[in-house]
């Protein structure tokens, strides 16, 4: 009894430290694990963020939509034609083409048709039309069509009515340009070639003309 009264307190004592470090070593393991986790979780996030926005594309964005153009029969078909390749190689039309408003003019029905009849052609050809386009109203171009007998066609044409009051081509009216691109005979046979029509609305195609094409890399038969 005398041995266990005189050792009672030193093994007390001892069994508390050694159960201490005992807490602290699994505590200091389970801590350090979970940072672990917690740094592999955070760089797996990271990585797939990364993968996400370098993969996925803004739709109707090169390379994506460019692509399938590039790919396309009609593009493959388009890009034989002498009369687009004489078009890439206008001025006139190279110019353009960084206009978005001249773009969407190009995919609109009303000025397909009115592009392919001749008075409309005399007529944006005119000096009468210019002075009407001064304050780019329509209701100009129309009086202008009342009082001349070689336009007067024109006043009840659906399509022209339409076209006289978009906002692109009153501003472009204005564009010398503009105006010696819509009597250019490749401009014209373009405009008769199907698969120019079939493209030309599309986004991928608009983005390859606004970006400029080599017509010594895209146009060889």
């Amino acid at each position: 009894m005398s041995f266990l009264r005189k050792w009672r307190f030193p093994i007390l004592i001892g069994s508390g430290l050694i159960a201490a470090g005992v807490l602290v070593y699994f505590a200091n393991g389970r801590i350090g694990s979970d940072k672990t986790q917690g740094a592999i979780g955070k760089r797996d996030v990271y990585r797939d963020g990364q993968v996400a926005s370098a993969d996925v594309a803004t739709p109707g964005s090169a390379p994506v939509a460019t692509k399938a153009i590039l790919e396309s029969s009609e593009y493959k078909e388009l890009v034989k034609d002498q009369a687009f390749q004489q078009l890439l190689q206008d001025g006139s039309f190279t110019r353009l083409t960084s206009d978005k408003g001249f773009l969407q003019l190009l995919s609109d029905r009303s000025f397909q048709e009115m592009t392919q009849r001749e008075s409309f052609q005399r007529l944006v050809g005119s000096e009468g039309f210019r002075q009407a386009l001064e304050q780019r109203q329509g209701s100009n171009i129309l009086e202008l069509t009342k009082q001349n007998g070689h336009f007067q066609e024109l006043t009840h044409n659906e399509s022209f009515n339409r076209l006289v009051n978009n906002e692109a081509f009153l501003r472009l009216g204005h564009n010398e340009a503009f105006l010696r691109l819509i009597g250019s005979q490749s401009f014209q046979r373009s405009l008769h070639n199907e698969s120019f029509m079939s493209l030309i609305s599309q986004s991928g195609f608009q983005s390859l003309l606004s970006q400029g094409l080599d017509t010594k890399k895209c146009c060889k038969p």
